[in-house]
């Protein structure tokens, strides 16, 4: 696997678990507002089990979540990380814009959608939570969508510039 494609791969762990966190922490306050909230122990968990996105846990707890927050992190988070690792500047750029991502971006989103009451019924801890995501893109019916996808897959804008509209 080259630098591309394991950037394709990293890039789509920290967006799974950004939703893992979303889809298992969030809080809605009096106001209506949505909120990431990670009880001491979870966060203590994900500092010994997933150390590695414990910083965009950390940066997340306590705040408003939206779509644009979520955006706005996972690409700070991922910029850092790759910057740390001394990879190429544009590397993350490259890896937002391309097919490749937006295709597993799909792919995941479909998985979640499809799967929502399941995951709803007991907590998976987030290595449960990517291999049962591994588990579906490997089954018939995640590579029939996986066909489906790349065959018909649009162009779409960059996911890092983004702006709603």
């Amino acid at each position: 696997m080259d630098n591309f494609d394991s950037a394709i791969t990293r890039v789509t762990e920290v967006l799974m678990f950004e939703n893992w966190l979303r889809f298992y922490f969030i809080e809605e306050d009096d106001g209506g507002e949505l909120f990431i909230r990670l009880p001491e122990k979870a966060l203590q968990q994900i500092q010994n089990n997933y150390g590695q996105f414990y910083d965009l846990a950390d940066r997340l707890n306590n705040r408003e979540i939206n779509h644009q927050t979520s955006m706005n992190e996972v690409c700070l988070f991922v910029a850092a990380d790759f910057s740390s690792k001394g990879l190429p500047e544009d590397l993350a750029t490259r890896v937002f814009d391309s097919l490749a991502f937006q295709l597993e971006v799909q792919m995941f989103g479909a998985w979640v959608q499809a799967h929502e009451d399941l995951l709803d019924v007991n907590f998976m801890d987030f290595a449960t939570w990517r291999h049962s995501y591994e588990q579906w893109c490997k089954s018939d019916a995640g590579l029939a969508y996986r066909k489906k996808l790349s065959a018909n897959m649009p162009t779409m804008a960059g996911f890092c510039t983004d702006t709603p509209q």
